[in-house]
């Protein structure tokens, strides 16, 4: 799937939930542009850097937080975002780490999104909502892009 989507063309198309070095290998030769991680693994982000392949290892908490900036990245996944309190704990986590972009995932919805990204730290907002897998095993298309372009429609400032 990853290789067909990075092949379309247009897309910026990232390998997600990649937990090893040889995982991260195979979505740079699939095609992939980024790396995202549901935690930090030292193995992944240096592979990554070997392979030219920006990387956004995910956290939880403040200790985790401080080794990826130790590491030299500024930007993390918040996982899982809402379980762990939302944009309140993305708000906490960022107050002492100026200059963190955050990508929250983790139980989102779209009723949650608008909270997300009024957050200034938040360079990007991840959620399954949009292609459930009901969805995609329906093969209900239409509705997948509907509900990505209401997403993003949400979360680009268009010209007025």
């Amino acid at each position: 799937m990853l290789k067909a989507m990075a092949a379309h063309g247009g897309l910026a198309v990232g390998a997600g939930t990649v937990l090893t070095p040889e995982q991260a290998e195979r979505a740079v030769a699939a095609g992939a542009r980024f790396v995202v991680s549901p935690g930090f693994d030292e193995e992944v982000v240096d592979k990554c850097r070997e392979l030219g392949m920006p990387v956004v290892p995910g956290i939880a908490t403040a200790t985790e937080l401080m080794r990826v900036l130790k590491a030299g990245l500024d930007t993390v996944k918040l996982f899982p975002a809402e379980p762990l309190g939302g944009p309140a704990t993305l708000r906490a986590l960022a107050a002492p780490f100026p200059g963190t972009r955050f990508v929250p995932t983790g139980g989102i919805d779209a009723a949650a999104l608008p909270g997300y990204l009024a957050e200034p730290s938040v360079l990007a907002v991840g959620g399954s909502w949009m292609a459930t897998p009901a969805l995609l095993a329906n093969g209900a298309y239409d509705e997948i892009r509907r509900l990505t372009a209401d997403a993003v429609e949400q979360s680009v400032p268009w010209p007025t």
